[in-house]
């Protein structure tokens, strides 16, 4: 699969947006001139890899504090200490590319966020 962005190139766009950006309410982000859906439900599937809980409790988490996003195929989390980062920082949890997971038993993976 090829992809259009990197979780870098994700993360770096989400970190040079100002709070008050309109493109926070538009459920997407423009990112190397290309737009990119938020995937809520791959964003929440992140958010519970990383969290170790069910799918409930982290879609609660992410949509309380909005920590977890996954656009374009790539995820990416959020840290008070470092801002927006490549979910790879975070491979404790089986994030180890950059994408969404490589976990083979993971609800959603990268091919199926492309279709």
């Amino acid at each position: 699969m090829q992809r259009f962005v990197t979780a870098e190139g994700l993360a770096d766009a989400l970190n040079r947006l100002r709070l008050t950006d309109p493109m926070w309410e538009e459920g997407g982000f423009r990112v190397g001139g290309r737009w990119l859906e938020i995937d809520p439900d791959a964003s929440d599937e992140l958010a519970a890899q990383i969290l170790g809980c069910d799918i409930s409790t982290a879609r609660r988490r992410n949509d309380a504090e909005a920590r977890w996003l996954v656009a374009g195929g790539v995820g990416v989390v959020y840290t008070d200490e470092y801002g927006w980062q490549t979910a790879q920082h975070h491979s404790e949890n089986g994030f180890t590319d950059g994408g969404v997971t490589n976990d083979g038993n993971a609800a959603t993976s990268q091919e199926l966020i492309a279709e």
